[in-house]
């Protein structure tokens, strides 16, 4: 008799999401017959192992920063070990020290590991003069947003995440590097926050308060000069010679790292993770390579190709499916312990971009995507029975911003966490 009430009752329950996860589906279909922009979803119960909602789900949208979710399974798949902040070799009273991509150099401020290294020796200092084999920005970026914290350029030896930090309170000016202090201009009135192709900055005169992240325009001379400073000890440019023999300077772990990127949207340190990638697979730092070789060798088996063309998803050429979306978000899930995997991904309320959204219920671990005119939402979903649903919601082509997408998400998520 027990055994009968329990399947009754189980029974009661499968359907009840089924018809609520059907009656989504419809809604979905129905308002898009209304819309004018498109939406996609795909919704995956891990405990059935099936999809309950696919509407759109093998159609192409423009991800943004969802982009960002397949970076960082390619490099967690890629990497095993701490950080390479830079290689160095050791020649007679020389110290060599070569690009190894690490976004956070001089950057984080609170593990200064590298940094102190290099300060303890007293030896000269030289920096290989080389570059990455690719160009600063990636394809399909919008050009005039070069002056914006969100787009530095990308670099061999990234310091200070290429960026200055500029802020002014009344008549006091802080310039972080203060290298570019006298590059800083205040003025009546500025087209750009910046110079397009030098590093001349400006702020307003009539500003109380200030607080820019600006991003500067790089050079290898530029960086040794600006390592020069913080060292206190002059870096001289070199060629590159095959008999250095260089080795690995570690700095943290790469979970650092992949938090920031995934809880922050980092776009700087997705872009410096895919040059990573391609310099570890396949000895050159080229996004385009990295991206492919995480296709041909991680993904083989993906839904529908993407149209995947940088790291970060600035680029508006990035064309991803939810159903691919919901893909690497299984892989991710069955090879990632699960709160691992959670940690690394803002909450919602409480976290990163998520902050002010779903608050109190339902529980969402996930990325967001914005550009103007799109946003989408790809994670995980923890029902209130405890079922974990794997997500991906897109939308692309709305006018205005993304408020009342985010509302009506809101109340399917909150549907589907009371079925399931």
């Amino acid at each position: 008799m027990k055994n009968k009430f329990l399947l009754l009752f189980l029974s009661t329950v499968l359907l009840t999401g089924c018809s609520v996860s059907k009656k989504i589906q419809k809604e979905l279909e129905e308002e898009a017959a209304n819309n004018n922009y498109f939406t996609g979803v795909v919704v995956y119960n891990t405990k059935t192992e099936k999809k309950i909602i696919d509407f759109h789900g093998s159609k192409y949208f423009t991800p943004a920063s969802n982009t960002k979710l397949f970076t960082f399974y390619s490099a967690w798949k890629t990497f095993k070990d701490s950080v390479v902040s830079f290689e160095y070799a050791n020649l007679k009273d020389s110290l060599i020290i070569r690009g190894a991509g690490d976004p956070g150099f001089l950057e984080d401020t609170i593990n200064t590991k590298s940094l102190d290294f290099l300060r303890r020796t007293s030896e000269n200092i030289y920096l290989i003069d080389e570059k990455i084999e690719d160009s600063p920005y990636g394809d399909g970026w919008s050009w005039d947003d070069f002056p914006y914290y969100y787009m530095p350029e990308k670099s061999i030896f990234p310091v200070y995440g290429n960026t200055v930090k500029l802020s002014k309170t009344g008549d006091s000016l802080h310039v972080i590097p203060s290298f570019f202090l006298n590059k800083v201009k205040m003025v009546d009135q500025f087209q750009a926050l910046r110079e397009p192709e030098e590093n001349l900055f400006y702020l307003k005169k009539s500003d109380a308060h200030i607080d820019k992240t600006v991003p500067f325009k790089i050079s290898n001379q530029l960086v040794a000069d600006l390592l020069g400073q913080e060292l206190g000890a002059k870096v001289t440019l070199i060629p590159y010679k095959e008999s250095y023999f260089f080795k690995p300077f570690k700095r943290v772990s790469y979970d650092t790292l992949f938090t920031k990127m995934l809880v922050d949207s980092d776009n700087f340190i997705a872009e410096q993770l895919m040059l990573q990638v391609a310099n570890k697979t396949i000895g050159k730092f080229n996004v385009a390579e990295g991206i492919q070789y995480t296709l041909d060798n991680y993904l083989k088996e993906i839904p529908q190709k993407p149209r995947w063309v940088d790291g970060s998803g600035l680029s508006r050429y990035n064309l991803f499916t939810p159903a691919s979306m919901v893909y690497v978000l299984q892989k991710m899930y069955k090879e990632i312990p699960r709160d691992k995997l959670f940690a690394y991904f803002p909450e919602g309320g409480k976290s990163g971009t998520l902050k002010n959204n779903y608050q109190g219920q339902p529980i969402i671990r996930a990325k967001s995507g914005s550009l103007s005119n799109n946003y989408s939402l790809s994670g995980y979903l923890i029902t209130k029975k405890g079922t974990l649903l794997i997500f991906s919601y897109m939308n692309n082509h709305f006018q205005g911003g993304p408020v009342a997408r985010k509302k009506e998400m809101e109340v399917y998520f909150s549907r589907l966490y009371e079925a399931y």
